[in-house]
């Protein structure tokens, strides 16, 4: 089966074969300075091309909606989704597959859909997850989802989710700017980001994305047929 979760990253030292003792160096000073010219005009390429991938405004719905979650409190059946906006499988599944059980699902009231942080990869994306709770004070959390989600790998997560760039999002969005860039900087909803993440480990997550259906559990970005068939059997199992 193909990867379709990721895990969180582990710290650890890495080690490689030292050059051999006395060897002869190749290469003249103008040679170096050749390829060091070369490797900062690739490196000032790439940081320009991210500038601009997370400059380019994202389309986004202006619905206003509670929490961060979709469909009634007292559906039949409730998804819970633990993930990461950092993480490459979450983002597939986001942009894809969540947005298809949306819009199968939302309008049928039977379903509820509830998005929950696990970090795994770091500050970066704790304070991400924080952004998009301030978001949904403002009742756009998934119109900031999916800004997240389309910024997300497009630069190194200290860049792309820096405080200032997740203010710049908010803007994106419409937000009332005095208010969110308040909540990021104080970084008030951190407590409850840990909150759901150590609530995703205690029920046996251990990687992003991690979904309960009705209590089952489905790890990483699964085809969305494994998806609907889950729903459909729990719609089944509850009568409705």
């Amino acid at each position: 089966m193909a990867k379709r979760s990721q895990m969180p990253k582990t710290s650890g030292s890495s080690s490689g074969k030292s050059a051999a003792a006395g060897g002869k160096r190749a290469g003249s000073p103008l040679v170096l300075w050749a390829v060091i010219g070369a490797v900062a005009v690739i490196v000032v390429g790439v940081i320009l091309l991210q500038v601009r991938s997370m400059d380019k405004p994202v389309a986004t719905s202006g619905r206003v909606t509670e929490g961060s979650s979709w469909g009634p409190t007292d559906a039949p059946v409730k998804i819970v989704e633990y993930s990461d906006f950092g993480c490459t499988y979450c983002r597939a599944f986001a942009l894809n597959q969540g947005k298809q059980l949306q819009q199968e699902y939302e309008k049928t009231g039977k379903v509820r859909f509830d998005s929950r942080s696990f970090i795994i990869e770091g500050p970066s994306t704790r304070d991400a997850a924080n952004a998009s709770l301030c978001a949904a004070e403002q009742g756009r959390y998934w119109d900031y989802h999916d800004v997240l989600y389309n910024k997300s790998g497009t630069g190194q997560p200290q860049v792309v989710f820096a405080k200032a760039a997740l203010k710049g999002y908010g803007a994106q969005v419409g937000l009332d700017a005095a208010k969110f860039n308040a909540c990021v900087d104080k970084g008030q909803y951190l407590p409850e980001v840990q909150s759901q993440h150590n609530e995703g480990a205690a029920r046996g997550v251990k990687a992003t994305p991690s979904f309960f259906i009705n209590g089952k559990k489905i790890e990483g970005a699964a085809p969305y047929a494994e998806f609907k068939a889950a729903v459909d059997a729990a719609l089944k199992a509850s009568g409705s």
